[in-house]
């Protein structure tokens, strides 16, 4: 399968089956036609402005320069927010209740913890804020709380969107900031590693996991975030860099979740460690229906999602699959807000290390059509 740079199809004016506008349309387009009110400011504490910055290209190794890592942990493991609430305004599958006890006082800490190079920037509810690695700089949108000793939740987002658009859809942020939690979603890319260090799309790059390195060892000293708590998500693009964080960033990486992302080849490298296999959702649309591109480039996120389940099964790790049935865009309708009551309770009940699994079935709130270890059902 060959992953067509959706970027460079919108400037060659390609339009995908699956879609009749170009991405970047139709992104806006279904946002709007939902009623999106999670792009503008609230007291849930979804920053101002979204529109993301482009990137500038820039010359460099296509290899992950990533940060320096320390064999000891940067900040005190604080206990962040109790159980899952497993509630739901949404279907829940059904399947009965987890066998956790929906706290998060489980895990490790990392012992591959990222160091802070250079100055920290300042954290703030509702601001951006600048991060620094490698020489370049980029910003980030930041919802958290004032407590402290949460999780952190590293989010990428998809072509032609921003962290401001999707991250209110993806995630309960007044619950994020109850929990003394963060979720940092930069804006922009350096593109550094140009083309080879593309992850899909040409919107991520291996080298910019060196700026979520960056903001999580900051996120430990400032606000002393629990580092069994180191999470990470995204969307298309974003997905597809989130999965590649899922294999380079193992030494800390806590749990995951792709939204229309899985297993390109190009977005992946060896286990940084292969002792943890980060447990993931894995939420994509139907066979045919969640795809970008055309003839023989197009990309079936499904099919994607389906090798990424056979790469974690592989290692034996756990994952839930949710196929809500639809197509690319029903990430903003359907895909992100049917598993938003469920996506921090799951990250909460993954803390690094976690062993065994803590579901035997999948808590309630979780949609029918999601599966624990096996592919799920669309409704």
């Amino acid at each position: 399968m060959r992953l067509l740079p959706l970027l460079a199809a919108a400037r060659r004016g390609q339009t995908p089956r699956a879609m009749r506008t170009p991405l970047v349309l139709g992104v806006l387009g279904i946002v709007l036609a939902a009623g999106c009110g999670g792009s503008s400011p609230s007291s849930a504490g979804n920053p101002g402005g979204g529109n993301p910055e482009g990137g500038t290209a820039s010359s460099g190794a296509g290899a992950d320069g990533g940060g320096s890592t320390t064999s000891s942990s940067s900040g005190s493991a604080s206990g962040s927010s109790g159980g899952s609430s497993g509630s739901s305004s949404g279907g829940s599958s059904g399947s009965g209740s987890s066998s956790g006890t929906g706290s998060s006082d489980g895990g490790v800490t990392p012992t591959m913890l990222p160091v802070a190079t250079g100055t920290c920037p300042a954290f703030a509810n509702g601001a951006q804020a600048t991060l620094a690695a490698g020489g370049q700089t980029i910003k980030a949108d930041i919802w958290m709380g004032s407590t402290g000793g949460g999780p952190i939740v590293f989010y990428w987002h998809g072509t032609g969107s921003s962290a401001t658009l999707e991250v209110p859809k993806a995630f309960d942020t007044s619950a994020v900031i109850s929990a003394g939690g963060i979720v940092v979603g930069p804006e922009a890319t350096t593109r550094t590693g140009t083309p080879t260090g593309n992850t899909g799309d040409d919107v991520w790059y291996q080298s910019d996991a060196a700026f979520m390195d960056q903001a999580v060892a900051c996120a430990l000293q400032q606000l002393h975030v629990d580092p069994r708590h180191i999470h990470t998500a995204g969307y298309s693009a974003g997905a597809l860099q989130a999965v590649y964080v899922w294999y380079a960033r193992s030494g800390y990486v806590a749990s995951v979740i792709s939204y229309s992302g899985g297993d390109v080849t190009i977005n992946t490298a060896p286990l940084q460690d292969p002792s943890n296999i980060p447990p993931a959702i894995v939420a994509h649309g139907g066979a045919g229906q969640d795809t970008f591109g055309s003839g023989a480039d197009v990309t079936d996120f499904s099919q994607t999602s389906a090798v990424w389940e056979s790469v974690i099964s592989a290692h034996k790790g756990s994952y839930v699959d949710c196929n809500d049935g639809g197509n690319h865009l029903a990430f903003f309708t359907t895909r992100a807000p049917g598993l938003k009551p469920v996506s921090l309770p799951f990250f909460l009940d993954h803390p690094f290390g976690i062993t065994p699994e803590p579901y035997t079935m999948l808590p309630a709130g979780f949609p029918a059509y999601c599966k624990l270890d096996g592919a799920g059902q669309p409704p």
